[in-house]
C-alpha cells in the first residue's frame, strides 16, 4: 500500500521566523542609523594660543593751518623755494617776468643752462623709487597726483638753472623782471585742492571721502595772471588726522586718554592726543599731532592705523561660551584654612546634632577675586548656608548674597563637563580670545565642548 504525501510545516515555519527575524533585526538597525543621523554628535575642541589684530585700519584726512597766496602781478613765474621746504619771513619765493622776455633770452643764449646736474636727476630717481615702493594698484588715482610731483620737480630744478642764468645778465635786461617776498615764515608747497580752508570743527563725512579728490598744481609753466593763486604756504607744525571709525571702534577707543598712531607703514609710531565725534550720523576720530607734518606735506589722504592693545591668549569658539549664576561674596569673608596658608575658604555656621553652633570651613571652587568680592561656585553649599565673617562675626545668609553670571566653558579633561571661568579679551563673529593664566579658568591644550548647549554642567562626557 503507498505512503501518502504529507507536507512538512516544521520546515515551512522555521523558515518564516527566520525571516521575521531578519526583518526585525535589519529595521533596528535602519532605526538607529537614522536615529545617528538625526543627533548631533558631540565634539570636543582643543584651546590654542592665538593673537588677534585689533588694530583699526582706515584712510585719514589730514588738516592743516595753510593759506593759498595769489600773485601780485601777471608773467611768467620762476620758484626760489622747492616743493617742502621752509621759508621765512621776508624771504624771496619766486621771481616774475612780466614780458617773458627774460626767459626767452636765457633759452637762445645758452641751452645748457637748463640742463640739471647729477644731483637733481639722483632726487627725481629717488622720488620715482618711492612711489614705486609704495604705489597701490587700488588707488590708480595716486599716478596723476605722482605725475603732477613729478613735474613740479623737474620745474624746480630747471628754474634753479635759470635763476643761475638771470645773474650774468645786464640789469637793463630785466626791468619787467621781479622778486616776490613771503609775509609769513612756513612750509612752501605748490598745490590746491580746496581744503585750504577748511574748518575741522564743520566737516561733513564727505570731505572723509576720497574717492572724488582732486588736486591741481600750481606750477604750470604757464603764465600767470595777476590775483591767482602761486604757491601755499603752511604756517604750523600743528596737524590733525581725521579718520572714519565704526560703532565698534568708537567704543573701543572711547575710555582711552592718548593713543599710538602709525602713519603710511612708517617705522615709528606716534604718542596722540584725540577726541571722537560725529557728523551725518557717522563716528569719526580726530587726531592731533605736531610732529612729521613736512614728510606727507603733498598728500590730502594717508592710510593710518591706530594701534590698539594687543590680545594674546587662548582661542576659543564663541559656542563653547556657556554662562552660569555664582555667589558674588565680599572678599573680607574669605579666610585660610588650618592646613593652608592661602585664603580660600569661607566659614559656614552650622547646628550639630545637639543643637550647638559650630563653624565649618567649606573651600569653594573659587572662580575670581577682585578688590571687593569672590566669585564661588553656589553648588558648594545649601541655599540655607549662614557665611562667617571671623574677623568681626558678621554673617551673611546665602539667601540674601549677591550673584553674577559668569562666562565660562565646559571643560571634559576628566570626562565630566566642568565649568571653568573665562576672562574676555576680544571677540568677534566666530572666536573669542581669553586671557591666560587665570586661577580655576582654562589653559593651552585643555579640551572643552565645541557646542555648550549639548551638556550640562557634570554631565559626564562617554
Amino acid at each position: 500500500m503507498s505512503k501518502r504525501y504529507r507536507p512538512n510545516y516544521s520546515n515551512e515555519f522555521k523558515l518564516n521566523m527566520g525571516t521575521v527575524i531578519f526583518i526585525i533585526i535589519l529595521l533596528y538597525i535602519i532605526i538607529r542609523v537614522v536615529m545617528s543621523l538625526q543627533k548631533e554628535s558631540l565634539s570636543i575642541y582643543e584651546v590654542q594660543n592665538s593673537y588677534i589684530d585689533t588694530n583699526i585700519n582706515a584712510t585719514a584726512l589730514i588738516v592743516r593751518e595753510e593759506k593759498l597766496i595769489n600773485a601780485e602781478s601777471s608773467g611768467y613765474v620762476s620758484y626760489y623755494v622747492r616743493d617742502g621746504e621752509k621759508i621765512g619771513k621776508n624771504k624771496t619765493i619766486y621771481t616774475i617776468d612780466e614780458t617773458g622776455s627774460v626767459y626767452d633770452k636765457i633759452k637762445d643764449s645758452d641751452t645748457e643752462a637748463l640742463t640739471m646736474s647729477d644731483d637733481a636727476l639722483t632726487e627725481i630717481r629717488t622720488r620715482i623709487s618711492t612711489f614705486e615702493n609704495y604705489f597701490d594698484y587700488s588707488n590708480f588715482s595716486e599716478l596723476y597726483n605722482f605725475r603732477y610731483d613729478i613735474e613740479n620737480a623737474v620745474l624746480e630744478l630747471t628754474n634753479e638753472a635759470l635763476i643761475e642764468q638771470m645773474t650774468s645778465m645786464d640789469s637793463a635786461d630785466v626791468s619787467t623782471y621781479k622778486k616776490v617776498t613771503t609775509q609769513d615764515a612756513g612750509i612752501v608747497t605748490y598745490y590746491k585742492d580746496g581744503y585750504e580752508n577748511f574748518n575741522i570743527n564743520e566737516f561733513k563725512a564727505a570731505d572723509v571721502d576720497k574717492s572724488s579728490y582732486k588736486k591741481t598744481t600750481l606750477k604750470t609753466g604757464e603764465i600767470i595772471n595777476a590775483g591767482d593763486p602761486v604757491y601755499k604756504l603752511v604756517t604750523s607744525e600743528n596737524w590733525y588726522l581725521v579718520a572714519p571709525l565704526t560703532t565698534a571702534e568708537a567704543n573701543e577707543l572711547d575710555d582711552k586718554e592718548t593713543i599710538k598712531v602709525n602713519i603710511h607703514n612708517s617705522s615709528k609710531n606716534i604718542t596722540c592726543n584725540f577726541r571722537l565725534t560725529s557728523a551725518d550720523d557717522k563716528k569719526f576720530v580726530i587726531i592731533s599731532l605736531n610732529q612729521q607734518m613736512v614728510n606727507y606735506i603733498n598728500n590730502r589722504y594717508i592710510d593710518i592705523v591706530i594701534i590698539m592693545d594687543q590680545n594674546n591668549g587662548l582661542k576659543i569658539p564663541n559656542t563653547s561660551i556657556t554662562q552660569k549664576n555664582v555667589y558674588k561674596i565680599p572678599v573680607d569673608y574669605l579666610s585660610k584654612g588650618s592646613d593652608s596658608m592661602e585664603e580660600r575658604f569661607l566659614n559656614v555656621k552650622k547646628l550639630d546634632k545637639n543643637g550647638e553652633v559650630t563653624i565649618k570651613q567649606v573651600e569653594p571652587a573659587l572662580y575670581i577675586t577682585d578688590d571687593q568680592f569672590c566669585y564661588v561656585d553656589p553648588d558648594d553649599f545649601s541655599p540655607e548656608d549662614v557665611l562667617v565673617n571671623i574677623d568681626n562675626n558678621e554673617t551673611l545668609s546665602l539667601t540674601q548674597a549677591a550673584t553674577e553670571e559668569l562666562n565660562g566653558v565646559f571643560c571634559v579633561n576628566q570626562g565630566v563637563a566642568d565649568f571653568r571661568y573665562i576672562d574676555i579679551l576680544y571677540q568677534d563673529d566666530e572666536y573669542t580670545i581669553v586671557k591666560a593664566d587665570v586661577s580655576y579658568s582654562i589653559a593651552w591644550y585643555d579640551r572643552i565642548v565645541l557646542n555648550q548647549s549639548m551638556v550640562t554642567e557634570n554631565q559626564i562626557i562617554k
